[in-house]
Protein backbone atom coordinates (compact mmCIF):
# COMPACT_ATOMS: atom_id res chain seq x y z
CA UNK A 1 0.00 0.00 0.00
CA UNK A 2 1.15 3.58 -0.71
CA UNK A 3 2.91 5.33 2.16
CA UNK A 4 2.57 9.09 2.49
CA UNK A 5 4.45 11.39 4.90
CA UNK A 6 3.04 11.80 8.39
CA UNK A 7 1.96 15.40 7.80
CA UNK A 8 0.42 14.75 4.36
CA UNK A 9 -3.32 15.41 4.73
CA UNK A 10 -5.66 12.67 3.52
CA UNK A 11 -9.20 13.95 3.61
CA UNK A 12 -12.32 14.67 1.57
CA UNK A 13 -14.48 17.48 0.23
CA UNK A 14 -18.12 18.46 -0.13
CA UNK A 15 -19.97 21.78 -0.28
CA UNK A 16 -22.58 23.71 1.68
CA UNK A 17 -25.33 23.73 -0.95
CA UNK A 18 -24.83 20.08 -1.88
CA UNK A 19 -25.19 18.84 1.70
CA UNK A 20 -27.19 21.45 3.65
CA UNK A 21 -30.29 21.80 1.50
CA UNK A 22 -32.80 24.15 3.14
CA UNK A 23 -31.36 23.11 6.48
CA UNK A 24 -32.38 24.20 9.94
CA UNK A 25 -32.08 27.99 9.61
CA UNK A 26 -33.46 30.58 7.27
CA UNK A 27 -31.74 30.68 3.87
CA UNK A 28 -32.24 32.98 0.91
CA UNK A 29 -33.32 31.62 -2.44
CA UNK A 30 -30.53 30.37 -4.70
CA UNK A 31 -30.37 30.42 -8.49
CA UNK A 32 -30.44 26.62 -8.41
CA UNK A 33 -33.77 26.78 -6.53
CA UNK A 34 -35.17 28.92 -9.33
CA UNK A 35 -33.78 26.60 -12.00
CA UNK A 36 -35.46 23.64 -10.31
CA UNK A 37 -38.78 25.48 -9.98
CA UNK A 38 -38.75 26.46 -13.66
CA UNK A 39 -37.42 23.19 -15.12
CA UNK A 40 -37.96 20.26 -12.75
CA UNK A 41 -37.90 17.93 -15.75
CA UNK A 42 -34.20 18.67 -16.33
CA UNK A 43 -33.18 17.33 -12.90
CA UNK A 44 -32.52 13.59 -12.63
CA UNK A 45 -35.58 11.91 -11.09
CA UNK A 46 -36.79 15.45 -10.29
CA UNK A 47 -34.74 15.58 -7.08
CA UNK A 48 -34.26 19.22 -6.14
CA UNK A 49 -31.87 21.06 -3.82
CA UNK A 50 -34.24 21.30 -0.84
CA UNK A 51 -33.02 18.39 1.32
CA UNK A 52 -29.77 17.09 -0.21
CA UNK A 53 -27.81 15.22 2.48
CA UNK A 54 -29.40 17.12 5.38
CA UNK A 55 -26.03 17.61 7.07
CA UNK A 56 -27.33 20.33 9.38
CA UNK A 57 -29.33 17.66 11.22
CA UNK A 58 -26.61 15.00 10.98
CA UNK A 59 -23.27 16.80 11.26
CA UNK A 60 -22.35 15.43 14.70
CA UNK A 61 -22.77 11.84 13.53
CA UNK A 62 -21.23 12.60 10.13
CA UNK A 63 -18.13 14.13 11.69
CA UNK A 64 -17.87 11.10 13.99
CA UNK A 65 -17.80 8.92 10.86
CA UNK A 66 -15.11 11.15 9.32
CA UNK A 67 -13.13 10.63 12.53
CA UNK A 68 -13.72 6.86 12.36
CA UNK A 69 -12.27 6.77 8.85
CA UNK A 70 -9.36 8.88 10.12
CA UNK A 71 -9.74 11.87 7.81
CA UNK A 72 -7.10 14.52 8.51
CA UNK A 73 -9.09 17.35 6.96
CA UNK A 74 -12.36 18.28 5.27
CA UNK A 75 -13.27 21.04 2.84
CA UNK A 76 -16.79 22.42 2.77
CA UNK A 77 -17.96 26.02 3.04
CA UNK A 78 -20.19 28.79 4.29
CA UNK A 79 -23.45 29.58 2.53
CA UNK A 80 -23.62 33.26 1.58
CA UNK A 81 -27.41 33.00 1.24
CA UNK A 82 -27.70 31.43 4.71
CA UNK A 83 -25.55 34.00 6.49
CA UNK A 84 -27.10 36.90 4.57
CA UNK A 85 -30.49 35.69 3.26
CA UNK A 86 -31.41 39.11 1.83
CA UNK A 87 -27.87 40.23 1.09
CA UNK A 88 -27.96 42.84 3.86
CA UNK A 89 -28.97 41.48 7.26
CA UNK A 90 -26.95 38.79 9.02
CA UNK A 91 -28.78 35.62 10.09
CA UNK A 92 -27.64 35.08 13.68
CA UNK A 93 -29.07 31.54 13.78
CA UNK A 94 -26.79 30.65 10.86
CA UNK A 95 -23.81 32.25 12.60
CA UNK A 96 -24.52 30.13 15.67
CA UNK A 97 -24.86 26.98 13.56
CA UNK A 98 -21.54 27.49 11.78
CA UNK A 99 -19.74 28.07 15.09
CA UNK A 100 -21.09 24.75 16.43
CA UNK A 101 -20.31 23.01 13.14
CA UNK A 102 -16.71 24.26 13.13
CA UNK A 103 -16.20 23.40 16.80
CA UNK A 104 -17.35 19.82 16.17
CA UNK A 105 -14.47 19.42 13.70
CA UNK A 106 -12.06 20.89 16.26
CA UNK A 107 -13.29 18.43 18.92
CA UNK A 108 -12.48 15.60 16.53
CA UNK A 109 -9.09 17.03 15.53
CA UNK A 110 -10.05 17.37 11.85
CA UNK A 111 -8.66 20.41 10.02
CA UNK A 112 -11.30 22.45 8.22
CA UNK A 113 -11.19 24.31 4.91
CA UNK A 114 -14.11 26.70 4.43
CA UNK A 115 -15.05 27.94 0.97
CA UNK A 116 -16.77 31.29 0.52
CA UNK A 117 -18.49 30.50 -2.81
CA UNK A 118 -19.19 27.06 -4.25
CA UNK A 119 -21.72 27.53 -7.09
CA UNK A 120 -24.36 28.87 -4.65
CA UNK A 121 -25.37 32.23 -6.11
CA UNK A 122 -28.16 33.97 -4.16
CA UNK A 123 -31.10 34.79 -6.41
CA UNK A 124 -31.09 38.44 -5.33
CA UNK A 125 -27.45 38.68 -6.47
CA UNK A 126 -28.28 37.15 -9.84
CA UNK A 127 -31.10 39.66 -10.29
CA UNK A 128 -28.60 42.48 -9.73
CA UNK A 129 -26.39 41.11 -12.52
CA UNK A 130 -24.38 38.44 -10.64
CA UNK A 131 -20.61 38.82 -11.08
CA UNK A 132 -21.07 41.46 -13.78
CA UNK A 133 -22.41 43.77 -11.03
CA UNK A 134 -19.97 45.82 -8.97
CA UNK A 135 -22.67 46.03 -6.29
CA UNK A 136 -22.76 42.22 -6.03
CA UNK A 137 -18.96 42.07 -5.87
CA UNK A 138 -18.93 44.64 -3.04
CA UNK A 139 -21.61 42.69 -1.15
CA UNK A 140 -19.60 39.50 -1.60
CA UNK A 141 -16.51 41.21 -0.18
CA UNK A 142 -18.58 42.46 2.78
CA UNK A 143 -19.90 38.95 3.44
CA UNK A 144 -16.34 37.56 3.35
CA UNK A 145 -15.09 40.29 5.69
CA UNK A 146 -17.87 39.41 8.13
CA UNK A 147 -16.79 35.76 8.04
CA UNK A 148 -13.10 36.60 8.56
CA UNK A 149 -14.00 38.83 11.52
CA UNK A 150 -16.53 36.43 13.07
CA UNK A 151 -14.79 33.09 12.61
CA UNK A 152 -11.14 34.15 12.37
CA UNK A 153 -8.73 31.36 13.21
CA UNK A 154 -11.49 28.92 14.14
CA UNK A 155 -11.14 28.01 10.44
CA UNK A 156 -7.87 26.35 9.44
CA UNK A 157 -7.89 27.33 5.74
CA UNK A 158 -10.02 29.82 3.81
CA UNK A 159 -10.92 29.37 0.14
CA UNK A 160 -12.40 32.21 -1.93
CA UNK A 161 -13.95 30.23 -4.80
CA UNK A 162 -14.37 26.62 -5.80
CA UNK A 163 -14.06 26.01 -9.57
CA UNK A 164 -14.79 29.70 -10.23
CA UNK A 165 -15.47 29.48 -13.97
CA UNK A 166 -17.77 26.44 -13.91
CA UNK A 167 -20.82 28.58 -13.19
CA UNK A 168 -19.73 30.89 -16.02
CA UNK A 169 -19.24 28.20 -18.66
CA UNK A 170 -22.23 26.14 -17.50
CA UNK A 171 -24.54 29.10 -16.89
CA UNK A 172 -23.63 31.45 -19.75
CA UNK A 173 -22.47 29.07 -22.50
CA UNK A 174 -23.91 25.78 -21.18
CA UNK A 175 -27.01 24.39 -19.49
CA UNK A 176 -25.99 22.78 -16.17
CA UNK A 177 -26.28 26.02 -14.18
CA UNK A 178 -28.73 28.91 -14.12
CA UNK A 179 -29.49 30.98 -16.21
CA UNK A 180 -28.51 28.41 -18.89
CA UNK A 181 -28.09 30.90 -21.72
CA UNK A 182 -25.54 30.90 -24.51
CA UNK A 183 -23.90 34.32 -24.61
CA UNK A 184 -20.08 34.45 -24.73
CA UNK A 185 -19.95 38.20 -24.14
CA UNK A 186 -21.91 37.83 -20.91
CA UNK A 187 -19.74 34.85 -19.96
CA UNK A 188 -16.59 36.96 -20.32
CA UNK A 189 -18.05 39.74 -18.17
CA UNK A 190 -19.09 37.26 -15.47
CA UNK A 191 -15.63 35.66 -15.50
CA UNK A 192 -13.92 39.02 -15.16
CA UNK A 193 -16.18 39.86 -12.21
CA UNK A 194 -15.14 36.66 -10.46
CA UNK A 195 -11.45 37.49 -10.92
CA UNK A 196 -12.11 40.96 -9.46
CA UNK A 197 -14.15 39.59 -6.54
CA UNK A 198 -11.45 37.03 -5.74
CA UNK A 199 -8.71 39.69 -5.81
CA UNK A 200 -10.70 42.06 -3.59
CA UNK A 201 -11.44 39.33 -1.05
CA UNK A 202 -7.78 38.27 -0.84
CA UNK A 203 -6.80 41.91 -0.35
CA UNK A 204 -9.47 42.39 2.35
CA UNK A 205 -8.39 39.18 4.10
CA UNK A 206 -4.91 40.57 4.75
CA UNK A 207 -6.35 43.27 7.02
CA UNK A 208 -7.37 40.67 9.60
CA UNK A 209 -3.85 39.26 10.05
CA UNK A 210 -5.11 35.73 10.68
CA UNK A 211 -2.95 32.64 11.18
CA UNK A 212 -5.10 30.82 8.65
CA UNK A 213 -3.95 31.02 5.03
CA UNK A 214 -6.21 31.89 2.09
CA UNK A 215 -6.28 30.21 -1.30
CA UNK A 216 -8.47 29.31 -4.24
CA UNK A 217 -9.62 25.93 -5.55
CA UNK A 218 -9.34 25.62 -9.31
CA UNK A 219 -10.37 22.77 -11.62
CA UNK A 220 -7.26 22.14 -13.73
CA UNK A 221 -8.24 19.67 -16.44
CA UNK A 222 -4.72 19.61 -17.79
CA UNK A 223 -4.61 20.71 -21.45
CA UNK A 224 -3.13 18.63 -24.26
CA UNK A 225 -3.47 19.12 -28.01
CA UNK A 226 -5.51 16.26 -29.48
CA UNK A 227 -2.78 15.77 -32.08
CA UNK A 228 0.54 17.41 -32.88
CA UNK A 229 -0.93 19.21 -35.89
CA UNK A 230 -0.19 22.94 -35.95
CA UNK A 231 -3.91 23.74 -35.68
CA UNK A 232 -4.46 21.52 -32.63
CA UNK A 233 -1.33 22.79 -30.87
CA UNK A 234 -2.45 26.41 -31.42
CA UNK A 235 -6.00 25.64 -30.28
CA UNK A 236 -4.70 23.94 -27.12
CA UNK A 237 -2.55 26.98 -26.30
CA UNK A 238 -5.58 29.28 -26.60
CA UNK A 239 -7.86 26.90 -24.68
CA UNK A 240 -5.29 26.79 -21.90
CA UNK A 241 -5.37 30.59 -21.68
CA UNK A 242 -9.15 30.58 -21.27
CA UNK A 243 -9.85 27.47 -19.22
CA UNK A 244 -6.77 26.18 -17.43
CA UNK A 245 -3.46 28.02 -16.93
CA UNK A 246 -4.83 31.44 -17.92
CA UNK A 247 -7.47 31.87 -15.19
CA UNK A 248 -5.38 29.88 -12.73
CA UNK A 249 -2.49 32.34 -13.05
CA UNK A 250 -4.83 35.32 -12.68
CA UNK A 251 -6.18 33.95 -9.40
CA UNK A 252 -2.85 32.76 -7.98
CA UNK A 253 -0.60 35.67 -8.89
CA UNK A 254 -2.56 38.27 -10.86
CA UNK A 255 -0.77 37.40 -14.11
CA UNK A 256 -2.89 37.93 -17.24
CA UNK A 257 -2.03 35.86 -20.33
CA UNK A 258 -1.62 38.12 -23.42
CA UNK A 259 -3.20 35.39 -25.58
CA UNK A 260 -6.39 35.83 -23.58
CA UNK A 261 -6.45 39.59 -24.15
CA UNK A 262 -5.57 39.33 -27.84
CA UNK A 263 -8.30 36.83 -28.68
CA UNK A 264 -10.94 38.65 -26.61
CA UNK A 265 -10.11 41.78 -28.62
CA UNK A 266 -10.17 39.85 -31.89
CA UNK A 267 -13.78 38.74 -31.29
CA UNK A 268 -14.79 42.04 -29.68
CA UNK A 269 -15.78 40.43 -26.36
CA UNK A 270 -13.46 42.23 -23.94
CA UNK A 271 -15.18 42.84 -20.57
CA UNK A 272 -15.82 46.27 -19.13
CA UNK A 273 -13.05 47.09 -16.69
CA UNK A 274 -11.09 49.96 -15.18
CA UNK A 275 -7.35 50.45 -14.77
CA UNK A 276 -7.84 50.57 -11.00
CA UNK A 277 -9.57 47.18 -11.05
CA UNK A 278 -6.79 45.67 -13.13
CA UNK A 279 -4.26 46.92 -10.59
CA UNK A 280 -6.18 45.17 -7.78
CA UNK A 281 -6.23 41.94 -9.81
CA UNK A 282 -2.51 42.19 -10.59
CA UNK A 283 -1.71 42.50 -6.86
CA UNK A 284 -3.33 39.13 -6.09
CA UNK A 285 -1.19 36.63 -4.19
CA UNK A 286 -2.71 33.55 -2.57
CA UNK A 287 -1.05 31.44 0.12
CA UNK A 288 -1.93 28.04 -1.31
CA UNK A 289 -3.69 26.45 -4.23
CA UNK A 290 -6.29 23.70 -4.35
CA UNK A 291 -6.61 21.69 -7.55
CA UNK A 292 -9.70 19.73 -8.61
CA UNK A 293 -8.80 17.10 -11.17
CA UNK A 294 -11.08 14.60 -12.88
CA UNK A 295 -9.99 14.39 -16.53
CA UNK A 296 -7.65 16.01 -19.06
CA UNK A 297 -8.75 18.29 -21.91
CA UNK A 298 -7.49 17.16 -25.32
CA UNK A 299 -8.16 20.08 -27.62
CA UNK A 300 -8.97 19.73 -31.31
CA UNK A 301 -9.26 22.67 -33.74
CA UNK A 302 -12.67 22.97 -35.46
CA UNK A 303 -12.77 25.82 -38.03
CA UNK A 304 -15.94 27.89 -37.58
CA UNK A 305 -16.60 31.05 -39.59
CA UNK A 306 -19.65 31.83 -37.43
CA UNK A 307 -17.70 31.70 -34.16
CA UNK A 308 -18.73 34.38 -31.64
CA UNK A 309 -15.56 33.88 -29.59
CA UNK A 310 -12.42 31.86 -30.02
CA UNK A 311 -13.57 28.89 -27.93
CA UNK A 312 -16.11 28.12 -30.67
CA UNK A 313 -13.22 27.26 -32.99
CA UNK A 314 -12.19 24.19 -30.98
CA UNK A 315 -13.63 21.24 -29.09
CA UNK A 316 -12.62 18.64 -26.50
CA UNK A 317 -12.05 15.23 -28.09
CA UNK A 318 -11.38 11.91 -26.34
CA UNK A 319 -9.00 9.47 -28.03
CA UNK A 320 -10.65 6.19 -29.08
CA UNK A 321 -8.13 4.27 -26.97
CA UNK A 322 -8.78 6.24 -23.77
CA UNK A 323 -10.00 4.61 -20.59
CA UNK A 324 -13.46 5.97 -19.79
CA UNK A 325 -15.74 6.21 -16.78
CA UNK A 326 -18.90 5.01 -18.57
CA UNK A 327 -21.17 6.63 -15.98
CA UNK A 328 -19.89 10.13 -16.76
CA UNK A 329 -18.26 9.75 -20.17
CA UNK A 330 -15.06 11.22 -18.73
CA UNK A 331 -11.56 10.08 -19.62
CA UNK A 332 -9.67 8.42 -16.77
CA UNK A 333 -6.07 9.65 -16.94
CA UNK A 334 -4.31 9.47 -13.55
CA UNK A 335 -1.05 10.75 -15.06
CA UNK A 336 -2.67 14.19 -15.20
CA UNK A 337 -2.04 14.63 -11.48
CA UNK A 338 1.68 14.06 -11.96
CA UNK A 339 1.70 16.52 -14.87
CA UNK A 340 -0.04 19.09 -12.69
CA UNK A 341 2.44 18.49 -9.85
CA UNK A 342 5.39 19.13 -12.15
CA UNK A 343 3.75 22.19 -13.74
CA UNK A 344 3.12 23.75 -10.33
CA UNK A 345 6.71 23.04 -9.36
CA UNK A 346 8.22 24.61 -12.46
CA UNK A 347 5.67 27.29 -13.44
CA UNK A 348 4.12 28.45 -10.15
CA UNK A 349 7.22 28.66 -7.92
CA UNK A 350 6.25 25.35 -6.28
CA UNK A 351 3.47 27.08 -4.35
CA UNK A 352 2.02 24.95 -1.53
CA UNK A 353 -0.92 23.08 -3.04
CA UNK A 354 -3.19 20.14 -2.53
CA UNK A 355 -5.64 18.06 -4.51
CA UNK A 356 -8.98 19.52 -3.42
CA UNK A 357 -11.17 17.13 -5.43
CA UNK A 358 -10.61 13.88 -7.28
CA UNK A 359 -13.02 10.98 -7.43
CA UNK A 360 -15.22 8.62 -9.40
CA UNK A 361 -18.98 8.95 -9.78
CA UNK A 362 -20.93 5.75 -10.45
CA UNK A 363 -24.61 5.25 -11.24
CA UNK A 364 -26.79 2.74 -9.39
CA UNK A 365 -24.18 1.80 -6.81
CA UNK A 366 -26.70 -0.37 -4.96
CA UNK A 367 -26.01 -3.09 -7.53
CA UNK A 368 -22.59 -3.52 -5.90
CA UNK A 369 -23.96 -4.11 -2.40
CA UNK A 370 -22.60 -7.27 -0.81
CA UNK A 371 -24.28 -9.76 1.52
CA UNK A 372 -22.99 -7.70 4.46
CA UNK A 373 -24.98 -4.68 3.21
CA UNK A 374 -21.84 -2.73 2.31
CA UNK A 375 -21.29 -1.30 -1.19
CA UNK A 376 -18.19 -3.03 -2.54
CA UNK A 377 -16.88 -0.16 -4.65
CA UNK A 378 -13.61 -1.72 -5.85
CA UNK A 379 -13.81 0.51 -8.96
CA UNK A 380 -13.43 3.56 -6.69
CA UNK A 381 -10.58 1.98 -4.76
CA UNK A 382 -8.74 1.26 -8.03
CA UNK A 383 -9.39 4.81 -9.28
CA UNK A 384 -8.14 6.40 -6.05
CA UNK A 385 -5.07 4.18 -5.85
CA UNK A 386 -4.10 4.94 -9.46
CA UNK A 387 -4.41 8.69 -8.93
CA UNK A 388 -2.69 8.71 -5.56
CA UNK A 389 0.20 6.78 -7.10
CA UNK A 390 0.73 9.74 -9.43
CA UNK A 391 0.51 12.16 -6.50
CA UNK A 392 3.19 10.17 -4.66
CA UNK A 393 5.37 10.22 -7.78
CA UNK A 394 5.11 14.01 -7.86
CA UNK A 395 5.89 14.25 -4.14
CA UNK A 396 8.98 12.10 -4.60
CA UNK A 397 10.15 14.48 -7.32
CA UNK A 398 9.86 17.59 -5.17
CA UNK A 399 6.27 18.72 -5.63
CA UNK A 400 5.13 20.94 -2.73
CA UNK A 401 1.85 19.04 -2.41
CA UNK A 402 0.55 18.84 1.16
CA UNK A 403 -2.64 16.83 0.84
CA UNK A 404 -5.33 15.00 -1.05
CA UNK A 405 -9.11 15.38 -0.71
CA UNK A 406 -11.29 12.96 -2.56
CA UNK A 407 -14.73 13.98 -3.77
CA UNK A 408 -16.65 13.28 -1.70
CA UNK A 409 -16.86 12.41 1.99
CA UNK A 410 -20.51 11.39 1.73
CA UNK A 411 -22.92 11.06 -1.18
CA UNK A 412 -24.20 14.53 -1.95
CA UNK A 413 -26.61 16.25 -4.30
CA UNK A 414 -25.11 17.34 -7.61
CA UNK A 415 -27.03 19.99 -9.56
CA UNK A 416 -28.95 18.61 -12.52
CA UNK A 417 -27.40 15.15 -11.97
CA UNK A 418 -28.84 15.16 -8.40
CA UNK A 419 -27.95 11.70 -6.99
CA UNK A 420 -27.52 9.91 -10.32
CA UNK A 421 -23.76 9.44 -9.93
CA UNK A 422 -22.53 8.92 -6.40
CA UNK A 423 -19.00 9.71 -5.26
CA UNK A 424 -19.03 9.26 -1.48
CA UNK A 425 -16.95 7.21 0.90
CA UNK A 426 -20.17 7.15 2.92
CA UNK A 427 -23.49 6.04 1.44
CA UNK A 428 -26.49 8.27 2.13
CA UNK A 429 -29.92 6.61 2.08
CA UNK A 430 -32.29 9.31 0.81
CA UNK A 431 -35.37 7.54 2.19
CA UNK A 432 -34.32 7.80 5.84
CA UNK A 433 -31.04 9.79 5.69
CA UNK A 434 -29.13 6.91 7.29
CA UNK A 435 -25.41 6.59 6.56
CA UNK A 436 -23.18 3.58 5.93
CA UNK A 437 -19.47 3.32 5.12
CA UNK A 438 -18.63 1.88 1.71
CA UNK A 439 -15.72 -0.50 1.14
CA UNK A 440 -13.66 2.44 -0.16
CA UNK A 441 -13.95 4.10 3.26
CA UNK A 442 -12.25 1.12 4.89
CA UNK A 443 -9.55 1.14 2.18
CA UNK A 444 -8.98 4.87 2.73
CA UNK A 445 -8.82 4.26 6.47
CA UNK A 446 -6.01 1.74 5.87
CA UNK A 447 -4.19 4.23 3.62
CA UNK A 448 -4.35 6.86 6.36
CA UNK A 449 -3.17 4.39 8.99
CA UNK A 450 -0.26 3.44 6.72
CA UNK A 451 1.22 6.94 6.70
CA UNK A 452 4.77 7.31 8.03
CA UNK A 453 4.76 7.53 11.83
Amino acid sequence: MLKFPKDFQLGASFSAMQTEGKGTTKIGKLTMDTYFEEHRELFYQQVGPELTSDIMNHYVDDIAKFKEIGLDSIRTGFSWARLFPDGVNVNLEAVSYYHKFIQEFKKNNIKLYMTMFHFDMPMWAHELGAWASREVIDKFVSYCEFVFQEFGDEVDYYVTFNEPLVTVFEGYTGVMHYPAINDPKQAVQQGYGIFLAHAKVVKAFRKFKLQAPIGVVYNWNFTHPYSQSEADVKAARIYDAYVNRGPLNIMVSGTIDPVLVETLKEFNVLPKYSKQELEVIKETKVDFLGINYYFPCRVQATPNKQARWVLETMKIAIPPTAKINPHRGWEIYPEGLYEIAMAIKTELNNIPWYIAENGMGVENEAQYRGADGIINDTYRIDYLNDHLTQVKKGLDEGSNCFGYHLWTALDCWSFRNTYKNRYGLIEVNLADQSRKLKQSAYWYQSLINNKAK
